[in-house]
């Protein structure tokens, strides 16, 4: 498989991530990566202005470099992962509006600033599925209301839960309907593909129900932190998606989604 890209990349400008930017370029390159997307973390709702436009200055100029070192031997997308955006949609949107983006990932890992998931092994059902009720409205109000290209990591924080996940799947149906209407990726996160056969078996269900209801846009990212996981499990993935119907993945270049067939 000639066109492996991992499109969704942290960098030393990520929270626990120490590999520098040019590092991870010349570690795809060794590993036969076509293309990677840099999507470090901005969220929007934590940082005070000065601080959160000169953490978006420096992640983007980052990539710019990049791009002009590796044009040869590499494509470089230049991306970031919106967190949280409902929880500031103004200072979102002004985030977007400072840089030329290549692709914007949305992703959602709390319910409020003073509130993160708190999943453990031994919850009960009923917790879990509460919780299912309330994230998978939130995951809603992102496709309605944010401006974003991938919905990312959307099965990150059931890693390590032990319950049934029936509710979780029906609650997660509208709002990959409504992803598929509104023309959004969504995002295979490899991690979970090379995770749990449960959680692997889940993606690939909710994949499937995706491309049922329209959805065209299918990305692949391994949300790595360090050069040992950059491309970890993409062509993996892929062979998965092919058999629930995927014939093609996207990449983004100036936000606009092109296809590439597998």
């Amino acid at each position: 498989m000639s066109y492996l890209m991992d499109l969704h990349v942290y960098t030393n400008n990520s929270p626990e991530t120490r590999d520098k930017i040019s590092f991870l370029c010349e570690t795809a390159v060794e590993k036969n990566l076509r293309a990677v997307a840099f999507t470090d973390k901005i969220c929007p709702w934590e940082e005070n202005t000065f601080e959160l436009k000169r953490r978006v200055r420096h992640c983007y100029f980052d990539v710019c470099k990049v791009k002009q070192l590796f044009v040869d031997s590499l494509s470089v997308f230049a991306g970031i992962e919106l967190c949280e955006a409902f929880l500031a949609p103004e200072a979102a949107a002004k985030i977007l509006a400072s840089q030329r983006y290549d692709i914007v990932l949305a992703s959602v890992s709390r319910f409020g600033p003073e509130e993160p998931f708190s999943l453990t092994p031994d919850m009960t059902q009923e917790v879990f599925n509460a919780f299912a009720d309330r994230y998978c409205a939130l995951l809603m109000q992102t496709v309605e209301n944010t401006d974003f290209d991938v919905l990312s990591r959307i099965l990150a924080p059931l890693r390590g839960t032990r319950v049934d996940y029936g509710a979780f799947e029906a609650a997660m149906h509208p709002v990959l309907s409504r992803l598929a209407e509104k023309k959004k990726a969504l995002e295979i996160d490899t991690r979970d593909i090379l995770g749990s056969e449960r959680i692997r078996d889940l993606y690939l269900r909710l994949a499937e129900y995706f491309l049922d209801a329209g959805g065209a846009y299918i990305t692949f990212g391994s949300e790595s932190i360090s050069h040992d996981e950059l491309g970890g499990g993409v062509e993996l993935a892929m062979q998965a998606l092919k058999r629930v119907g995927c014939s093609a993945y996207t990449f983004y270049e100036g936000r606009i989604p092109y296809a590439v067939s597998m």
